[in-house]
């Protein structure tokens, strides 16, 4: 018999052959957009615990014990800035030839030494050396290999210290061992972990740690599986249905049932085999491409778009099975007896207990909502991913309810002949109806959840970091905080000290500093009686309070961007930690700051909390700046300095990545949900072929049998969608609030567009149909067989 069913499979005839050919592109085109899904998932993973090692020393993976076998390694993580784009910088100095080395060198630099990432030595040979290579003592000793390295762009620096340069400075713990794995459960006492300053990915948020991107990146996967696995169901069933008829008449024939379903088997089984293989070519040639896709910001590294032995087994095994089992299926009738198909009794109509799992999956968001969701990662990616996904199952359990309900009114209120036949139908039959558009509505479903979300995000990073258009003339003065630095070595490894820098005269840096091209002013903010002053909001409706320091009004007057000293004061209370204390979408230029009762004469005996530089907006001259302020200090900082330009940019580089990542589940969501739809009701026409020529011979014109396709096809599509729509809100209101930490922002027009556009797709793909059904309906498919 399975001899047979692969003749009857490949050498079946013409028909035989296109059914073959067809279902395998089918099958090809899904299994390859869910090995690229599954390999993109992968390559999120291995990007993000490529960061691991960028924890070490922190609180959330602290120094470790002392080891009589390994000599302590001084570690002081930090950031820097170039052109708006962050620098992860280490410096290190090993205590012994046992020291532990970060990833990614072959052993720790020496002083005088430094590692950098490809990307950043490119930097560095392409940009003048005052710009970004004076910041780093000593020579270039090699590069940071891949596996230290979350992306080909990514900017990293190891610079090799002496140990009693790291001893007694601000931020630098010992450490015997590198962190492998990036933090990820709750910390003691509840606390978020810390995250180490300047990283370049999603850090894990408050509330218990949970990572926003482990939550975000689990619900798209689920939003880009799902549908996947539908449309290869329905095209797997699309060739199984064309089938049924002529597996009946070898029932009739002396088939027993066993036969027929070997049969059924094998040649779907061929056709989704086919269709694998093709599938894991399409993968390959998505792979290349898909790497250069920012999903999170930044491009993938090759080698990270790959499949696991379980992945490819699990794809490998489980379509054909799946094939079979979806043959299987639609061949339940000719199991009845030889006579099913001809029989074709009405299946019993769908009962109303299927709405439970829709609302079962909105109210287990919404119990989470209300009670608090789980402290660790893993609880929390169950708690959305599992509701998620009710919601999604709930939608295809509640379709075919939903769809007849829609066509029992569209009957009582309608007269048309074609509506009635329609309405007809669909009552009788609503899941099939359902399935051909069951793609388009979760489709939707994800559209909705996805731009919700990216809206809302884009909302938050704007009123966190300020948008371009609040990037007033600020935006070009360079700032340096000194006030708050990096956890220290402590009695736990990592206490938190404040400090400030050394109590100086300044004049030397506001000089040299000065002596910058395209540098205006220069402020220095001094340490002194750490008061909190009122800075009223740009409506004026109300102030808030910063930390104060002071600092010279003759300095403050040359750079007016910072505000203003109340006439006749010398001494005025400012920001601790510079302008960067307040928010980047506060204009300080309008502030009047309260005068301070310090005589100018004792500002340079007084500790630095801040320096701020006044420059003409030119990358050079920033770029510059912030060399000599960091070469001006005895030690790193745990931010290096910084503009309101460069976090605008860096949060614009985050809202675009979410963006990127919302917009590939919209395309290919509506994509999948195509091809779904034009399988689906061309697997309803195939099936209609002898009813429809029926009502041809009996003197119904073929616009009305168009109506009817059109009909049957429009109305579950409406009524599911509407409620698809209403849910996607539902349950984006519920994440945002819970993941993001912000109330949901409604969508913009963009939205609607499309919305309307897919739905007009839909129809379009519907009206592409009609010449097949003046093929298929002639008065040949009515014969009696």
């Amino acid at each position: 018999m399975i001899a047979l069913g692969l003749r009857l499979a490949l050498s079946g005839g013409r028909e035989a052959l296109t059914r073959l050919v067809v279902l395998a592109a089918a099958v090809g085109v899904g299994v390859g957009l869910l090995l690229t899904a599954v390999a993109a998932t992968n390559a999120v993973s291995t990007w993000n615990s490529r960061h691991a090692w960028f924890w070490t020393g922190t609180a959330s993976a602290p120094a470790g014990p002392a080891n009589a076998g390994i000599a302590p390694l001084w570690w002081q993580p930090g950031g820097d800035t170039f052109d708006g784009r962050p620098i992860n910088r280490f410096d290190v100095a090993a205590t012994g030839a046992s020291s532990p080395v970060p990833p990614g060198i072959p052993h720790d630099p020496g002083p005088g030494q430094y590692y950098a990432s490809p990307a950043l030595a490119a930097l560095l040979r392409s940009t003048p050396a005052d710009q970004l290579a004076d910041r780093y003592p000593g020579r270039l000793a090699g590069p940071i290999g891949e596996a230290a390295l979350p992306s080909p762009n990514s900017l990293v620096i190891i610079v090799g210290r002496t140990p009693a340069e790291l001893a007694g400075t601000p931020g630098s713990v010992r450490v015997t061992s590198i962190a492998t794995a990036v933090p990820g459960s709750t910390v003691p006492n509840g606390n978020a972990p810390v995250n180490p300053k300047g990283l370049d990915y999603f850090p894990p948020g408050g509330g218990g740690g949970a990572s926003t991107s482990d939550l975000i990146l689990s619900v798209v996967a689920v939003a880009v599986l799902i549908p996947m696995l539908i449309f290869i169901a329905t095209a797997t069933r699309l060739a199984a249905a064309r089938r049924e008829q002529r597996f009946a008449a070898m029932r009739l024939a002396g088939a027993t049932r066993k036969q027929v379903s070997l049969l059924a088997a094998v040649e779907s089984t061929a056709s989704a085999a086919a269709g694998v293989a093709l599938g894991f070519g399409v993968f390959f040639l998505l792979r290349i491409p898909v790497t250069r896709i920012s999903f999170v910001g930044q491009p993938f590294f090759p080698g990270e778009l790959s499949l696991s032995p379980p992945d490819i087994l699990a794809v490998a095994i489980g379509v054909p099975v799946a094939a079979t089992a979806a043959a299987r299926l639609a061949l339940r009738r000719v199991h009845i007896s030889p006579l099913g198909v001809a029989r074709r009794v009405t299946p019993k109509p769908p009962r109303a207990w299927r709405v439970l799992p829709l609302l079962a999956g909105l109210a287990e968001l919404g119990f989470f909502a209300v009670v608090g969701h789980p402290a660790s990662i893993p609880g929390q990616v169950q708690e959305f991913v599992s509701g998620f996904v009710l919601i999604i199952v709930g939608l295809i359990i509640a379709g075919p309810w939903l769809t007849m309900a829609a066509a029992r009114v569209m009957a009582r209120w309608t007269s048309g002949p074609g509506a009635l036949i329609a309405a007809r139908r669909l009552a009788d039959d609503p899941r099939a109806a359902f399935r051909a558009v069951s793609g388009l509505v979760l489709a939707l479903f994800i559209t909705t959840v996805a731009v919700v979300f990216i809206t809302t995000q884009d909302a938050k990073d704007v009123a966190q970091s300020g948008s371009p258009a609040q990037a007033s003339a600020e935006a070009s003065v360079v700032t340096d905080q000194l006030a708050d630095q990096q956890p220290s070595d402590g009695p736990q490894g990592n206490a938190a000290t404040t400090g400030v820098g050394p109590a100086a005269p300044a004049a030397p840096l506001t000089a040299q500093l000065s002596g910058i091209p395209g540098v205006h002013g220069v402020v220095v903010v001094r340490a002194e009686s750490r008061l909190n002053i009122p800075v009223p909001l740009p409506d004026g409706t109300q102030s808030y309070y910063v930390p104060a320091g002071v600092v010279s009004c003759a300095q403050l007057a040359a750079v007016p961007a910072l505000g203003h000293c109340p006439a006749g004061a010398s001494v005025a209370a400012f920001p601790e930690d510079g302008f960067g204390g307040l928010p980047s979408n506060e204009d300080p230029a309008g502030i009047t700051w309260p005068a301070a009762s310090v005589p100018a004469a004792r500002l340079d005996t007084l500790g630095v909390d801040a320096v701020d530089v006044a420059t003409n907006g030119s990358a050079a001259a920033a770029e510059q700046v912030r060399t000599v302020l960091e070469d001006a200090q005895a030690y790193p900082t745990s931010d290096g300095p910084s503009t309101i330009g460069d976090q605008i940019r860096q949060g614009i580089t985050a809202i675009n990545g979410f963006q990127q990542l919302a917009d590939t589940v919209i395309v290919v969501s509506l994509l999948i949900a195509g091809c779904t739809l034009a399988t689906g009701i061309a697997a309803g026409l195939a099936d209609r072929k002898r009813p429809f020529s029926l009502l041809r011979l009996t003197g119904a014109r073929l616009a009305t049998l168009r109506r009817v396709v059109a009909i049957e096809a429009a109305i579950p599509l409406l009524a599911v969608a509407a409620v698809a729509i209403g849910a996607g809100f539902g349950a984006a209101a519920i994440f945002t609030s819970e993941a993001q930490q912000h109330p949901m922002v409604a969508p913009g027009a963009a939205y609607y567009l499309i919305t309307a556009g897919g739905t007009l797709a839909a129809l379009g793909i519907i009206a592409a149909t009609f010449p097949l059904l003046k093929r298929i309906t002639g008065p040949e498919v009515a014969r009696n067989e």
